[in-house]
């Protein structure tokens, strides 16, 4: 997960139609919450914009979500069908069409997540009087008035990579672990299983198919004369544009090159191997630095 900048990104006119609103105050006064409008959240115009965004990655575990095999889910950040856990709250269906409560997601976080809206204490649950919650203006809803400010009262637990600074709440291992630093993070990583095996996998073959092609590259051959070769590496390999998969572990990787790289290096009994390699990549780092 990495923190996002949603205003970079128009919000699709079709959120902004008209029927959506008629319908949201229908659908109260009927006591239906649950009931679905349409599919205007899951609009190609809504679903191309959030893949825009986050670069057709999930939102929070950050994997590649238009590929072959899956296709990017439209998560409702918070619930519009009830809370699970929560008796007598209906969810907040009122923002169901909500451009700052849409988040693109894979589909096992979005299955994961669910209806799931954790909060550290109850008592600050945004309730259905949605007159005294402010969003009900001469009984019809004023969707301008649905953004994330009004809500800031609720305690949340559940990161929000638009809202939140990530970096103060998650952190990640060689092992491709992620661990927290907070209690958000902990429940972040639960709601949404950001260590399942598959993403565990995902993020240590990142680190081992770098060691193995680093120690490739050295095995052999004239360390020195390789010197202009490991910097073209690093150049192509050691990056953490916000546009690549795992793009912050990737970032750990290249902050902590001893702890992910060399030091497994050494691991491997390659002690001379690790040592050219690091004195390489401190060099590469300064003339990033000096560019």
């Amino acid at each position: 997960m990495i923190s996002v900048n949603k205003s970079k990104v128009n919000k699709p006119t079709k959120l902004d139609n008209e029927q959506i609103a008629k319908k949201l105050l229908k659908i109260k006064d009927e006591g239906k919450p649950g009931e679905k409008i349409n599919d205007l959240y899951n609009d190609d115009d809504v679903r191309n914009a959030l893949n825009q965004l986050y670069h057709n990655k999930c939102a929070y575990c950050e994997g590649l979500t238009n590929t072959a095999k899956f296709t990017s889910r439209i998560d409702h950040y918070r619930p519009k069908n009830g809370i699970k856990g929560v008796t007598n709250h209906k969810g907040y269906y009122w923002l169901g069409y909500e451009w700052t409560n849409l988040l693109p997601t894979c589909e096992k976080c979005n299955i994961k997540k669910s209806n799931q809206f954790p909060l550290k204490d109850e008592t600050t649950r945004i309730t259905d009087n949605l007159k005294n919650e402010g969003f009900l203006l001469n009984n019809e809803f004023v969707l301008e008035n649905f953004t994330i400010s009004k809500l800031t009262k609720e305690q949340r637990l559940l990161l929000n990579p638009e809202i939140d600074n990530v970096n103060k709440h998650l952190f990640f291992l060689p092992t491709g672990e992620i661990k927290h630093l907070t209690e958000e993070g902990e429940k972040t990583i639960e709601v949404c299983d950001l260590n399942r095996s598959s993403l565990i996998y995902e993020r240590k073959k990142i680190v081992d198919d770098l060691i193995r092609n680093l120690i490739e590259t050295l095995l052999g051959d004239n360390y020195i004369s390789l010197a202009k070769e490991l910097k073209n590496y690093f150049t192509k390999n050691f990056g953490y544009s916000n546009e690549l998969e795992y793009s912050r572990f990737r970032f750990f990787i290249c902050e902590f090159f001893n702890y992910f790289i060399t030091d497994k290096i050494e691991e491997l009994g390659l002690k001379e191997i690790a040592k050219i390699i690091e004195e390489e990549y401190i060099e590469y780092k300064k003339q990033q630095s000096r560019q």
